[in-house]
């Protein structure tokens, strides 16, 4: 049968219309902050640009600076009207997407904002775990500045020394020792940060404990020591550091 001409191109518009990739245009403010441009994002603002437009994630510009921009930026964008404790979506947290981030500077400007320092996300997770976890020295020592606790815990128990052995943060962990972090604090599997660093094989991060005191014969709920995960786990140069198991 043949297919008459007119409904050959419907179909045909029809068709690439579907397969065409749709593209949403980031509100020019957020694309400012996402490609690091301050001078854009100031062109943006004086330009009349929305401070409100929301991308089709639902954040706006000031939410993406916290976390992905700078302490200038974020200023530039409050200054014009941008809101940093938005109701939606919930549970934003502007502290801890600046620790997720790594930005150490917005860190500082938030503290003098009145933003929390000890503020934990929706799962329980305190912001200085976020800063331990990136490995960002200057983010934990903006965080520790305003009074964030060096030894919060996450629901899991690990406080931001335990995340940094398990993630192999050796920096970030010399530094939280230095302030007095709980070198032996256990998670609720009873896990060390040492045990942790052994599981992991990091070998410099758990020479780093042990010259801390941290404690090698402290064992897991499993009955696991720092030896023996080391060598169930082929940790040799770990194992190499500790008592035989």
């Amino acid at each position: 049968m043949k297919v008459p001409a007119a409904l050959v191109l419907t179909l045909a518009a029809a068709s690439a219309a579907f397969a065409a990739p749709t593209t949403t245009a980031e509100p020019p403010l957020v694309e400012a902050v996402k490609n690091g441009d301050l001078a854009a994002l100031k062109a943006a603002l004086a330009a009349g640009a929305a401070v409100g437009e929301k991308d089709r994630y639902g954040w706006t510009a000031v939410m993406w600076a916290v976390g992905r921009g700078t302490a200038a930026m974020v200023r530039a964008l409050v200054d014009k009207g941008a809101d940093l404790r938005p109701a939606d979506p919930p549970g934003f947290d502007a502290m801890i997407e600046a620790a997720k981030g790594g930005r150490a500077d917005v860190v500082s400007l938030l503290a003098t904002r009145g933003f929390s320092c000890a503020t934990k996300d929706a799962s329980g997770v305190p912001a200085l775990a976020y800063a331990a976890g990136q490995s960002t020295v200057e983010t934990a020592a903006a965080l520790l500045a305003c009074k964030a606790a060096v030894d919060a815990r996450d629901p899991k128990g690990a406080t931001p020394l335990i995340r940094a052995a398990q993630l192999g943060g050796l920096d970030v962990a010399k530094y939280l020792l230095g302030r007095g972090a709980a070198v032996d604090a256990r998670d609720n599997g009873g896990y060390t940060a040492l045990m942790w660093a052994a599981h992991g094989g990091y070998t410099a991060v758990a020479k780093a404990l042990l010259d801390a005191r941290a404690d090698p014969a402290i064992s897991g709920k499993d009955g696991r020591t720092a030896a023996v995960i080391a060598k169930v786990r082929g940790r040799a140069a770990v194992s190499a550091l500790l008592p035989a198991p």
